[in-house]
Parts: C-alpha cells; sequence; structure tokens
C-alpha cells in the first residue's frame, strides 16, 4: 500500500516525471548513470589518496601512515593513475555517451552513433588544450584528463552541442540502406568544424578552460565573509552541483588570510573571539556542507531511512565511504541528483536553514568558531569539534543540523523515488504497446 502524499509533492512529482520525459534531459540522465561506476572509483581514489596518502589527510595524521605503510610513494603513483583515468574517462564517457545516444533516437545505424560520439570526444579534446602549450616544434598538453569532476559538465555541453547538430543532419538526410556516405560526410563536416572551433578558442583565449573556470568559481568567495554573501556562496554552490559542476568549494588568498587572522587570534589571545566570526572555514564548513555542498550527509541518511526504494538504498550504500569524507559525487550522480528538479529543493533549503542556525548560534556565542584548519577527509561531524579544539558544544551543533538536513530531505527522497517509479510504469506501459 502506498503512503498518501500531500499536494506539495503531488505536484513536485508530477513537474519531475513532465521533466524527464524531455529527450535531452532523458539522455543525460541515462550518461549519468553509466558513468556512475567510474565516478565511484574516481572520487573514491582521491579520497584515499587525499585522506591517507598526503600529510595533510585526516587518516594520515591520526593513524600515522607513515610508520607501518611500505612503498607510500608508488602506492600514491598508483592511486592518482586510477583516479586520473577513471575521472577523466568519465568526461570522456559524457560526451560520447550523450551525442551517441541523442543521434540513436532519430537512426539504428551504428556508424552514424559512434560517429556522433566520436566528434563529441574530439570537441572535448580540442576544447581541454591548454593554448600556453601550443607552439611549433612542441606537443599540446591535453587537459581532458586533469578536469576531474568538473569537466563532466563541460562532458555533457559538448556532447549535447554535437549530438544535436548530428542528429538535425540525419533528419535532413536520407539514405536507403546502410550505407558510409552520410557518417563520411558528416564526420569530415564535424571534424572541420570541431577545428575551426579550436583554432577560434585557441586564439582568443588567454588561459585553459580549467583555469578559466576555477577562476569564476572562485569570484564569488571574495566577498564571503557575513551571512548573506555566505548564502548567495552557497545557494551558487549548490546551483551548480545540481547543474553538473561536481567541483570542491573553492578557496582564495582573501580566504587563506581570514582564516590564518582568526588562528592567529586564537593562539595569541587564547579565547574565540574571532576578528571574522562568519567565513566558509568558521561556519559553512564545518556546520553546513557536511558530506560535500548541499549537507548532502543529511541526504545519504535520508535515503537509507527511505527504505522502500531499492536502487535508491544501493546507490547510499556505495556512496556512504566518500560522503563521509565530504565528497558527494557519487551520491549525485547516481540518484541521480543532477538535473532533478525535486531534489534541487532540498539541495539549496538544507545548507541555508543550517548556515542560519549556526549563524545564530555563534552570534549569540552558543557555541565557539571554528579556528583550527581541518585535515582532508575528516567525517563531516567531527570538523566543528576539532576546530574548535574539542568543544562539545560545536558538536552538539553539527548533529542537530545532521538532523535538520535529513528531516528537509526526507519527504523530498520519497517524492523522487516515487516520480522514478512512475517514469519507469510509464515507460514500461509504452514499451508493451
Amino acid at each position: 500500500m502506498r503512503e498518501p502524499v500531500s499536494q506539495l509533492g503531488q505536484w513536485m512529482i508530477a513537474g519531475e516525471v513532465r521533466w524527464r520525459k524531455n529527450q535531452q534531459v532523458r539522455v543525460l540522465l541515462t550518461a549519468l548513470r553509466l558513468i556512475f561506476p567510474l565516478v565511484l572509483v574516481g572520487t573514491l581514489a582521491d579520497l584515499v589518496n587525499r585522506s591517507w596518502l598526503e600529510p595533510t589527510g585526516y587518516y594520515y595524521q591520526t593513524l600515522h601512515v607513515t610508520t607501518w605503510l611500505l612503498r607510500r610513494t608508488r602506492l600514491q603513483q598508483g592511486v592518482l593513475l586510477l583516479q586520473t583515468g577513471a575521472l577523466g574517462l568519465a568526461v570522456l564517457g559524457m560526451a560520447f555517451v550523450v551525442s551517441y545516444l541523442l543521434v540513436a533516437r532519430v537512426t539504428a545505424a551504428s556508424s552514424d552513433r559512434l560517429m556522433a560520439g566520436g566528434i563529441a570526444v574530439l570537441g572535448l579534446q580540442v576544447l581541454n588544450v591548454n593554448p600556453a602549450t601550443v607552439q611549433v616544434g612542441r606537443s599540446p598538453e591535453w587537459l581532458a584528463m586533469n578536469l576531474g569532476l568538473t569537466g563532466l559538465a563541460v562532458g555533457a555541453v559538448v556532447g549535447l552541442l554535437i549530438g544535436n547538430l548530428y542528429r538535425w543532419s540525419v533528419l535532413h538526410w536520407s539514405q536507403p540502406g546502410d550505407t558510409l556516405e552520410r557518417p563520411l560526410t558528416l564526420g569530415t563536416l564535424g571534424l572541420l568544424l570541431v577545428a575551426a572551433g579550436g583554432l577560434i578558442w585557441l586564439l582568443r583565449a588567454p588561459f585553459s578552460l580549467q583555469t578559466g573556470f576555477s577562476a569564476w568559481l572562485r569570484a564569488p568567495l571574495n566577498l564571503a565573509d557575513g551571512w548573506g554573501q555566505l548564502a548567495v556562496f552557497s545557494v551558487l554552490n549548490g546551483a551548480l552541483n545540481w547543474l553538473g559542476v561536481l567541483s570542491p568549494v573553492p578557496t582564495t588568498p582573501e580566504q587563506s588570510v581570514m582564516a590564518a587572522q582568526n588562528l592567529a587570534a586564537v593562539l595569541t589571545t587564547g579565547n574565540w573571539h574571532l576578528p571574522h566570526p562568519l567565513t566558509v572555514q568558521t561556519v559553512s564548513q564545518p556546520y553546513a556542507n557536511m558530506g560535500g555542498t548541499g549537507m548532502t550527509l543529511g541526504l545519504l541518511v535520508a535515503i537509507l531511512l527511505v527504505t522502500q526504494n531499492t536502487a535508491q538504498r544501493r546507490i547510499g550504500w556505495l556512496s556512504v565511504l566518500p560522503v563521509m569524507g565530504n565528497v558527494n559525487a557519487p551520491l549525485l550522480v547516481g540518484l541521480p541528483v543532477i538535473l532533478s528538479p525535486v531534489l534541487l529543493v532540498p539541495l539549496i533549503v538544507a545548507p541555508l536553514a543550517c548556515l542560519s542556525l549556526s549563524s545564530l548560534c555563534l552570534g549569540l556565542h552558543w557555541v565557539p568558531a571554528s579556528a583550527y584548519p581541518f585535515a582532508v577527509g575528516t567525517p563531516g561531524p567531527l570538523i566543528s569539534f576539532l576546530g574548535t579544539g574539542g568543544a562539545w558544544s560545536a558538536l552538539g551543533l553539527a548533529l542537530v543540523n545532521l538532523a535538520l538536513s535529513t528531516v528537509i530531505y526526507y519527504p523530498f527522497v520519497k517524492w523522487a523515488a516515487i516520480a522514478e517509479r512512475q517514469v519507469h510504469e510509464e515507460a514500461s506501459a509504452n514499451a508493451t504497446l
């Protein structure tokens, strides 16, 4: 027997179902599910490297890795190779699969599908060449393998662009039989178009795509000293995650200076009256980003509480280790949260609610502000405890925030599961007609 759903829930479920019927959205969601294993393996390798094998890692410091792990440097090289290969292949796969599936919807010819996917991969390769390395007598540096999780959105955009152009060409060019005339012609034209676009990019772009995008992401942090600025930054990061830009919270020199001034104030005066009480380090990271951007540790707990949906729980259990290390990419890709209208709401609201509650508690001096830097991979609820030198009130607030975010996510997780079930039921019904 199905649980009753509120009017708001019914409205959101209906909107989610309509959204998923869009052909472009269906293709993107299918591509996300196909690259999920690569994202999971790549993020796990990244987490192992940064938290276990790097001196700044939480487990490296707490478990004294150097005293018992042999050949750490060689092991780290292998982990880095796995991380770079898996995440780089995920970016390439996103571009290839999106373009391939768009063309597959209008033709059964495998030659056309493969040609569209190949052109998308080449277009991604051209975009991600570092312009500074394009010199006579020197091999250019291709940066696609270094884009990491940020590159998934780039791969999706390239796949949509190439796939829709190729799809339009197929619809306007019919050919008898399974000949190679059309794919060869369209492939040649596509390669020329990609080459022309790449030439324009190289002539006009003074920096690589990754460098420019990272600089744009850091811009909002220049003003992130106060609740309003932190709220804007939180909303922006949540929206970018929803669009597939799965990058960690960036830092700026200004943020580093404020963190250093806060730490210096604690060390020299012995009290917790910080010069910058509302910053990313003091509020956002310890209280509103547990599990990653969007307070996704609360999402994970909500998923495990929704026992009716086996697929969601499977993705949740697979994502436990990365999310506990504040890496939420497998969870966002696997559900997926990306491009889900239902899950966009708690992805924005949950961190804002935690940010507001934490700012209020700091303003009332109920908890001290976090001043000590935390090691990479520190479990989310412990960041505030360690950052305040072991204040139990900070740990209590972190647990309250986790409970609050879980309550916010819980109904939306149920509605997303219902929408997913309705989409599958409609697809099955249409397939039997």
